[in-house]
């Protein structure tokens, strides 16, 4: 269906975003378009494990995060 291949494809792409030190905007802004709303709790998890593990955070993921509270 079309619903579990946005999920397949939302979840590689978290996948990538979770192990690259530095995520690809590109690949941020393209699961951002189609993320699955009962996905969207779990990247916001991912960009805060980001968030809390750099010592100088990117006030762009921040601002990610504060966009997909306000969707979420």
């Amino acid at each position: 269906s079309d619903l579990e291949a946005q999920i397949t494809l939302a979840r590689l792409l978290m996948d990538k975003i979770r192990t690259d030190a530095y995520p690809s905007s590109t690949q941020m802004d393209l699961l951002e378009q189609m993320i699955p709303r009962p996905l969207a709790s779990e990247y916001f998890d991912v960009l805060l494990e980001k968030v809390a593990a750099d010592q100088f955070p990117s006030v762009s993921l921040m601002a990610r995060m504060s966009r997909l509270t306000a969707e979420m």
